[in-house]
């Protein structure tokens, strides 16, 4: 078999590279909607400028098998400047990321174990300190990056879902198969809106123009919830909105939005994307006005499920990361997604690891202090 090449390229011949992303994303199991032609083409409009990512094409004779974007960018970590790649469309500042999930190597399945090893090789021969594999699923190609690069940090984190394949053949009825306790609070909110507002109903945007009305709502929704909060809030970054502006009015068809109203009262708004016949739940805005100490966000998410499950062509509701007490309590099973950091063990990558150990330490030592002096006083910790 002959052997892969790497080609690197800059990411202004995004264009012409296009179609053949697609087509190695169509063919790739682990493919997902945030690696998509068109979530990356809106990705490299709203950041590219700014992050100058490279584009790499994984070739084996005449023929492109594989491809990803590596974002190189040196940030200040407590002091330390540290040269970091990220794995395809992540690297973004803090307030402005679009958190990327379900995140992979592209490549044809019977070349993966090829592609991945000319990553590495490639990887092997640059400069850099941590390499950064964000939201990345269970895949044979990360597993090999991932134990041949350097040091290995590991955080996963559970992405609830609703399959719908156990709700249809026989048909289940949603909600009865929910808690006592969730069922219980959804009615009651429910019937509290009712009262105070009227008729909850669900309306689904159905032009791009009413879908970025909604969006403006959400935003204007989570923007009051978190300020509240003293938070600063996604919708905070204009170029975090932007990036979404753009996803509707270029890809309307891959995407859902959901509006909840008590009447004349919006009580929530979601935002939700899709892919091969799954429902992606990416953000939301939630209204107390009506009822402060109700939950609008179980009602909401309730409904769009139950109109979800409604649509013959759709396979599931996800969540996305988070293991949260409301996702638990609506979804019926969960898969991993892990956030990887891999270290060199370079001067800056030890000083920090080392800074970072200290800190801990003293940490460690200021709580015992605490508890010590908690018992000598007769107070229970």
């Amino acid at each position: 078999m002959s052997e892969i090449s790497v080609q690197r390229a800059s990411w202004r011949q995004w264009p012409g590279f296009a179609p053949t992303w697609e087509r190695i994303h169509s063919m790739c199991p682990e493919a997902s909607l945030f690696l998509s032609r068109e979530w990356v083409d809106c990705w490299l409009t709203t950041f590219g400028e700014d992050l100058n990512p490279d584009l790499l094409a994984f070739a084996r004779g005449g023929d492109i098998v594989g491809c990803c974007l590596l974002v190189w960018r040196t940030q200040r970590v407590r002091g330390i400047p540290l040269r970091r790649v990220y794995l395809n469309c992540a690297g973004e500042d803090d307030a402005d990321s679009t958190c990327l999930e379900y995140n992979a190597l592209l490549s044809l399945p019977e070349y993966e174990p090829q592609v991945a090893e000319a990553l590495i090789t490639f990887l092997r021969s640059r400069k850099w300190d941590e390499l950064l594999l964000p939201g990345v699923v269970e895949q044979d190609a990360i597993r090999r990056i991932a134990g041949s690069l350097g040091a290995i940090e590991v955080t996963e984190t559970p992405a609830p879902y609703v399959d719908f394949s156990g709700f249809r053949d026989p048909p289940v009825d949603f909600l009865g198969s929910l808690s006592a306790k969730t069922r219980k609070h959804i009615r009651r909110t429910q019937r509290s809106y009712e009262e105070l507002g009227g008729a909850c109903t669900l309306r689904v945007a159905q032009s791009a123009e009413e879908a970025l009305g909604m969006l403006r709502q959400l935003a204007k929704l989570h923007q009051a919830r978190w300020e509240g909060r003293g938070h600063i809030g996604a919708f905070n970054s204009p170029r975090f909105t932007g990036f979404h502006e753009l996803m509707i009015r270029r890809q309307f068809d891959r995407t859902l939005l959901f509006q909840v109203q008590a009447g004349a009262e919006v009580v929530g708004v979601l935002y939700c994307f899709l892919f091969r016949g799954w429902v992606y739940f990416y953000q939301s805005g939630l209204s107390y006005t009506l009822d402060s100490h109700s939950s609008p966000g179980r009602l909401t998410l309730y409904l769009a499920i139950s109109h979800c499950l409604e649509q013959p062509e759709l396979k599931g509701f996800d969540f996305m990361a988070g293991d949260t007490e409301y996702k638990r309590s609506l979804t019926n099973s969960h898969r991993p997604l892990r956030w990887i950091t891999l270290r060199r063990p370079t001067v800056r990558s030890l000083l920090y690891c080392g800074l970072r150990s200290v800190k801990r330490a003293y940490g460690q030592i200021l709580k015992k202090s605490r508890w010590s002096n908690q018992q000598s006083d007769g107070v229970k910790p």
